[in-house]
């Protein structure tokens, strides 16, 4: 009995000890962030990183935006024909982090990298916040219609909006974890997409009207979280997708008009290609484990 005594109070002071630790902790967040309240440094900028003289819309030279994205509020849109790629940023210099690059290669293709990311610690941020701290923090890029663009993104603990209607995205790669984000393609693409490729853990996103990408490898990963994948739109060629979740869930939600040619773990209704149909055909392999995929006509 008086060891179980002694194992019960060895365990008391130790849960005491881990309150006491998160206290303290908590109370010198606070209190920096109530002295660092008088140090914002707000930066707001308008610039054209990437001019319309970088490339001709004759000659299609191509570019790369790559974009390392965290704590924030993002977009990503259209930008006006001839304008060039242009970015919108408001952030705290004292609390956040950016940086670019521009390279233009010999061939006359060219990259542009940007990241941003907050420098102070998440606690101390929030207590910021709460004591009334200008918290309007936003990256919102620009990307050319004229220019045939490959795009990166990696987004941690964030979250951004895409809107690629119109634009002439090549192949795109988004990567995201504790975080989201929602892409939707309200108008077809210049060209057809090559590859989309998305990956995403701790996190959820929504898609809309992807037909309009019409691209030619869809690959979407999720782990735990989910999401909501809507394949409307004119797709104009067939697609292989591969659609996996683990430890989330997912809806998949496919358009009258598009053949598909099911394989993988769903259990749904299968069948051949039908060689003489008009209509593109999605080949769609599917794996769920610890989750699921629902996949329904719209």
């Amino acid at each position: 009995m008086a060891t179980k005594k002694g194992v019960f109070k060895s365990c008391l002071f130790g849960c005491l000890g881990l309150v006491v630790f998160g206290v303290l902790i908590s109370g010198v967040s606070a209190l920096l962030a109530w002295r660092s309240l008088d140090d914002q440094d707000i930066q707001e900028s308008d610039t054209h990183p990437v001019t319309a003289e970088i490339y001709e819309a004759r000659t299609a030279s191509p570019g790369r935006v790559k974009l390392n994205l965290g704590q924030g509020e993002f977009r990503i849109l259209s930008a006006e024909p001839g304008e060039g790629l242009r970015i919108e940023t408001r952030y705290d210099k004292e609390a956040y982090y950016l940086e670019d690059d521009f390279v233009r290669n010999p061939d006359g293709s060219w990259a542009y990298s940007l990241g941003f990311r907050r420098t102070m610690p998440g606690l101390q941020a929030i207590f910021r916040a709460i004591m009334g701290a200008d918290n309007k923090t936003y990256v919102h890029v620009y990307l050319p219609p004229d220019a045939p663009i490959a795009l990166e993104v990696f987004v941690t603990e964030g979250g951004f909006d895409a809107e690629l209607g119109g634009l002439w995205i090549t192949e795109a790669d988004i990567v995201f974890s504790k975080g989201g984000f929602n892409l939707d393609v309200d108008e077809p693409l210049r060209e057809p997409m090559e590859r989309l490729r998305v990956k995403g853990s701790m996190g959820g996103f929504e898609t809309s009207r992807l037909g309009n990408a019409s691209p030619r490898y869809l690959d979407v990963a999720c782990r735990m979280g989910g999401a909501e994948i809507d394949l409307s739109g004119e797709w104009v060629r067939d697609c292989d997708a591969s659609i996996s979740i683990r430890m989330g869930g997912m809806s998949v939600r496919i358009p009258e008009g598009l053949d598909v040619v099911q394989s993988g773990d769903f259990l749904g209704e299968t069948r051949p290609a039908d060689l003489d149909s008009p209509h593109p055909t999605l080949r769609l392999d599917v794996s769920q484990k610890m989750g699921e995929i629902d996949i329904r006509r719209q």
